[in-house]
């Protein structure tokens, strides 16, 4: 029994014991790949979220400038009637047909 002892001894030596270790180290680096897969999709979800929130803004600012260009032109057709350009041409047109 002796001798088996020492066979079985050497064998987990020479043999388990450095594929033990092996195993043992392959186990941490798929903890650590595990880890990082789940980071990396928690980076992923918050990148989508980052764009959504990217596009959302993006409609929101284009549809203010269309407000700013509609109230731009609004305020030139006004400055326009406030000139009374258009009431004076139409009393001279009045006036002159009238005296014409």
């Amino acid at each position: 029994m002796d001798i088996n002892t020492k066979t079985v001894s050497s064998i987990y030596s020479l043999v388990l014991k450095p594929k033990i270790k092996e195993i043992k180290v392959l186990e941490l680096q798929m903890a650590e790949l595990k880890e990082a897969k789940e980071k990396l999709a928690k980076l992923e979800v918050s990148y989508d979220k980052s764009k959504i929130t990217v596009a959302e803004k993006t409609r929101e600012v284009i549809a203010f400038e269309n407000k700013v260009k509609s109230l731009e032109n609004k305020v030139k057709s006004l400055e326009k009637d406030l000139t009374l350009h258009k009431p004076l041409s139409e009393i001279k047109t009045i006036f002159w047909t009238k005296i014409g």
